[in-house]
């Protein structure tokens, strides 16, 4: 049976790790290797008395980065496959705020990350440019600059613009 690790040896054990997982979790391309580090030693400190001894655990601390990075890696692929299908396979018996829905969810997922993520902090999380400076450690004036970019790409879709066209063509006009 193996021995739990002191809460010394856990964090001589990241000190020694932590920076080769955060190399080996970026040569794979994730951008976030900080969650998944983070992630990988919270799992550590949850199994300690599961750890194997020695050396054996720098293994075992790769072996888990490992699989977190498929399951991340299979969770973007899902997403971005839900995202291709709803714009390319939209419901007959969809409602015209369904179908702009799909139109709009489409018309980010074709967005890079980034710019996505600031669409999604200003209108589904209510922060303002100030607070996604501070949220992301950049400067206030980078943040407007970056956002307005962001709203720039999205209104230039061509999906997203013959949505505003309908939308426009169906309200009634003003007397």
């Amino acid at each position: 049976m193996a021995r739990t690790i002191t809460s010394d040896e856990f964090e001589a054990l990241y000190r020694a790790v932590a920076p080769e997982l955060f190399g080996y979790i970026r040569r794979r391309g994730s951008a976030d290797a900080e969650d998944l580090v983070a992630e990988v030693f919270t799992t550590a400190w949850r199994r300690r008395s599961e750890l194997p001894a020695g050396l054996l655990r720098r293994a075992w601390l790769f072996g888990t980065a490992r699989r977190l990075l498929l399951a991340a890696g299979r969770r973007a692929q899902h997403d971005q496959e839900a995202v291709v299908h709803l714009a390319t396979h939209p419901t007959e018996q969809a409602t015209e705020d369904e179908a702009a829905e799909q139109v709009v969810v489409a018309a980010l997922g074709r967005l890079s990350p980034d710019d996505r993520e600031l669409i999604q902090l200003v209108e589904w999380d209510r922060l303002t440019p100030a607070e996604i400076a501070v949220a992301l450690g950049i400067r206030p004036g980078t943040a407007r600059v970056r956002l307005h970019r962001a709203r720039q790409a999205l209104a230039s879709d061509p999906q997203m613009q013959a949505l505003v066209r309908r939308s426009s063509a169906s309200r009634p006009a003003l007397a």
